[in-house]
């Protein structure tokens, strides 16, 4: 425990729910935070990676401005930040390396919005999972077919919501405007869901949307036969897999998702990253190169501690090559390569990561028979158009199958109108979507 004084009214006592910005989408974070006369204690959870109640300690607040460190094993992790308000905190996290934005917002002191009368909370049991979900349901006549909503990658609640914007929550009101009923729901281990999400596979997740469709298939209150998959960046991986599969599906949206397999995205946005490296370009392709080749170690089960080194002399080359100005920034070089490995592994070990390295969606696009809507938005840095319109224009070509593929130009990853596209200005962007978003998804699942 840290003592700390506070010159400021706003108090971190509390819990603060939010996350951190990282390739691909958000990673959930959780603060409990107490106070009492020797100052505050807490605790982090981390649910996509399987972490509760890792200890924060320090705990500091000077004004405004707090840090909060933890640490496991090795692995040092250092919060700051500043008070935007009484119930909302941003700023950068930082592991030893480069920084990455975090923002949170205190839960447990905001006020419940109450629930629109068209909304029915439901608990659906697939084996001994339970899945948590709502069902929103048009005032008027339905009608279309029940639209069920997957979120992306990274843990996420039923409204999939990324710094304050409730992505599927705004687009399930909407929707019943237009007569359009849907049902989103949290993912394993989040909300009213129970499992462990990093120990959740791609057929996991299949299972659980086929689940939420059969459950209304034999619902005496809610029943449907027909359905529509919506899936944003990974999960659009799931709706396309069910689509493929599943007679009962009538539409396919993609929204953000994903042509090329999780190995070769994470290649792509690790290049990006690199690209204003000032070390020479051989050296970053060969980090690059042995970060894969733990990809296919772990996946493939192959020679795991080989893969290890090669990594870790990779990264080595790449630190020590450095400028001097930045290489004298880093404490211990040793450790942050033993850190970088160390994490990487665990990563790519996690069941879920495991399950989309090498699989490639375009194969089920391949298959599919129902009409398709793909949308990307043209800002978009983590599902960018360049790597994925053409591999999916052609799969749906190949499928024979009637589809559209929309860009919205000024939109990122969540559709938001975008400045940069980058994910690290999330939290500052209006929490709405890009104007015609929602009135063209809309006009097609109508006219489809």
């Amino acid at each position: 425990m840290s003592t700390s004084q506070i010159f400021s009214q706003n108090s971190l006592q509390g819990i603060w729910e939010g996350g951190i910005t990282v390739p691909g989408g958000e990673l959930k974070i959780i603060f409990k935070i107490d106070k009492s006369a020797a100052g505050y204690s807490g605790t982090l959870d981390i649910p996509q990676q399987g972490a509760k109640g890792l200890n924060l300690d320090p705990i500091s607040q000077t004004g405004d401005s707090i840090s909060l460190t933890f640490s496991v094993g090795q692995i040092t992790g250092l919060f700051t930040g500043n008070f935007n308000s009484e119930t909302e905190i941003s700023g950068n996290y930082s592991q030893g390396g480069p920084t990455t934005p975090f923002s949170v917002e205190r839960t447990s002191l905001t006020t419940a919005q109450p629930k629109p009368e068209n909304e029915t909370d439901l608990i659906i049991s697939n084996g001994e999972i339970l899945i948590g979900g709502t069902l929103t349901l048009p005032t008027g006549d339905v009608k279309a077919p029940l639209l069920i909503m997957s979120s992306g990658s990274g843990v996420q609640n039923r409204d999939s919501e990324v710094f304050g914007f409730k992505i599927f929550s705004d687009m399930a009101q909407r929707l019943a405007e237009e007569g359009i009923p849907s049902f989103r729901y949290d993912d394993r281990g989040v909300g009213e869901s129970t499992g462990n999400f990093g120990e959740t596979t791609l057929q996991d997740l299949a299972s659980d949307v086929e689940t939420i469709m059969s459950y209304f298939q034999n619902d005496a209150i809610n029943k449907f036969q027909d359905f529509a998959l919506l899936g944003h960046s990974q999960g659009g991986v799931v709706a396309g897999k069910v689509a493929a599969e599943n007679a009962a599906v009538d539409q396919l949206i993609l929204m953000g998702s994903t042509a090329p397999s999780l190995s070769e995205i994470l290649r792509y946005q690790v290049e990006f990253a690199y690209a204003a490296s000032p070390v020479e370009k051989s050296l970053v392709e060969k980090e690059i190169n042995a970060r894969e080749e733990l990809m296919k170690a772990i996946a493939f089960n192959n020679d795991i501690d080989a893969a290890k080194v090669g990594y870790n002399q990779a990264y080595s080359e790449l630190l020590n090559a450095l400028p001097e100005t930045q290489k004298n920034s880093i404490p211990d070089i040793s450790a942050m390569v033993n850190n970088q490995t160390q994490q990487l592994a665990q990563i790519y070990s996690s069941p879920q990561v495991k399950s989309l390295l090498f699989y490639v969606p375009t194969d089920d696009l391949e298959k599919i028979t129902v009409p398709t809507l793909v949308l990307f938005g043209g800002k978009d840095t983590q599902v960018t158009i360049t790597q994925n319109q053409a591999r999916m224009r052609k799969a749906l070509e190949i499928s024979g199958t009637e589809f559209e593929i929309k860009i919205f130009d000024d939109a990122n990853h969540l559709f938001q109108k975008a400045n940069t596209g980058l994910a690290s200005e999330y939290p500052q962007l209006d929490k709405k979507f890009v104007d015609g978003f929602l009135e063209h998804i809309i006009k097609w699942i109508t006219a489809n």
